[in-house]
This record gives structure tokens, sequence and C-alpha cells, in this order.
């Protein structure tokens, strides 16, 4: 699950960013060249808040082992030019069973959790003493560091996506071009390392993982600083590798980017 909580923010850019109040994606994601899973992203910009809703379904030949899918809503405050999360709300379903969770951040940053992370009491208590630093939900931590400034990476971020509190560590590999579904131009390259902090995953004493992930500047915030957006994301899935592709972005102006015919 964690691999498409962490790929839900992957927006490619055909506009800059601050010219659009709107942006609605789709993508998909590739094992060893086969599609796995496929995604629809809708973005909503505000001047003092940003509002998103995804839907992840399982696709192709992983439908056979796993019929799953999840929603995902979450709304994110902007105070002083930073992005500060608000609520994260998550429905799983598998088969014919519905799971939700819903966390919310107050003014003062305290975490509630309904219902709560882990049944059991320990890794409960772990979870929650996780939860007393600046941890975001996923999707926030991720455009928290596209609004860092010049340069996206180094940052170090953490998330919670209802279950498991990780570490985002981003390392800079200097800049390139990059041709990413819809997207072609210049990019900021970095590594990401995700390392679990608390929860099932850090209970089971699951390594890190490290992925490649390519930002593009996609316009100017108020503040003047630059947006900076992934456009796409490559490692692997427990050994086997996956590549992330942007296939349709529609923007609020009307206009939609189509990625190219695979071969």
């Amino acid at each position: 699950m964690r691999h498409a909580l962490f790929l839900l923010p992957f927006l490619a850019v055909a506009l800059p960013a601050h010219a659009a109040e709107q942006i609605s994606i789709s993508y998909r994601l590739d094992v060893t060249s086969v599609t796995m899973m496929t995604a629809k992203f809708d973005l909503d910009f505000s001047p003092d808040a940003v509002r998103a809703k995804a839907r992840i379904k399982n696709k192709g030949i992983s439908e056979l082992f796993s019929q799953y899918s999840a929603k995902v809503m979450i709304e994110s405050k902007i105070r002083d030019a930073e992005i500060r999360p608000a609520q994260f709300h998550l429905t799983r379903e598998k088969r014919d069973r519905t799971k939700e969770t819903l966390v919310s951040w107050n003014d003062g940053g305290k975490v509630s959790v309904d219902p709560p992370a882990h049944r059991k009491a320990e890794v409960r208590a772990k979870v929650e003493q996780a939860l007393t630093g600046d941890v975001a939900d996923p999707i926030t931590a991720i455009l928290r560091v596209g609004s860092s400034g010049a340069n996206p990476c180094p940052s170090v971020q953490l998330a919670f996506d209802g279950q498991n509190v990780f570490q985002l560590t981003f390392r800079d590999l200097g800049k390139g071009e990059a041709e990413a579904g819809s997207y072609r131009g210049p990019v900021q390259n970095c590594e990401v390392r995700w390392s679990p902090i608390a929860g099932s995953s850090a209970e089971k004493g699951e390594p890190g993982e490290d992925y490649r992930v390519a930002f593009a500047p996609a316009g100017t915030l108020p503040s003047g600083k630059t947006l900076w957006l992934p456009v796409s994301l490559t490692g692997s899935i427990k050994g086997l590798p996956f590549e992330a592709t942007v296939t349709k972005l529609d923007t609020g102006s009307g206009k939609a980017a189509q990625a190219p015919a695979q071969d």
C-alpha cells in the first residue's frame, strides 16, 4: 500500500501550476513492464488550502490475485507560505471488505486517528509517539518538498499513511533533462529513501527502500519560490523494477496532454 500512496502526487506539468486552479491526472504503475495499477488524481488549489482526491485500482494480471482499490481525500492548509496537513481520509476496498481511516491535525499539530492505527497497545503507543513530530500525510509531504525553494533536494520529511510512520530522505543527484510521460524539459534528479519509523512495517523489520525521482519546475509560488513537482519515479517493489508513467493530464484551462504511445 505504501507504494500506491507514495505515487499519488506524481503530477506531470503541462502549464505553470500557478496558472491552473485545478489539475486532473491519470497514470499507471508498471512492474517489469506489466501494468499492475492505475490511478486518477485530482488537485484543487486555493489561496489558503490544497485539496486532493485520488482513486487507485489494481489492473491487469494483478486483478487475478487481489481485487483491491482505494480512495484518498486530503486537505492541507497554507499558512505563512507553508503547507500544513489538515485531514487525510483513506478508504480501502478488498473484495467485499471496506476499511476506512481518518487522520486529522488540529491547529496545534496534534494528530488524531480514527480508528486507532493498531490493535496491539505497544505498537499503537510507538505510532502515537512518532506522531508527536512534524508528520504529514504522504501527499502533503511531497508537496512540502516541492515548495521548499530553489532545489527540492536535499530534504527530509516524516509521513503517516494511517498505519505506518515513515521517513522520506531526499538526496540531490544533479540537474538533467527528462522525457517523462507528458512532460519534456529540465528536471532536478533526486534519490529518495523510504525508512519505516513506527507501525507494522517497522515491527516486521522491513528494510528501507531507495527510489529515483525527477522533479520539474512547475511554476512560481506567491512567496516567489519555485514550485517543483515530481514527473517520474522508478525503483523496485520486492526486487522487481517498477516505473510510474503519466497517461493523461487535464488542467483547469481545458487543455489536455497525452503520454506518447508505447511501442
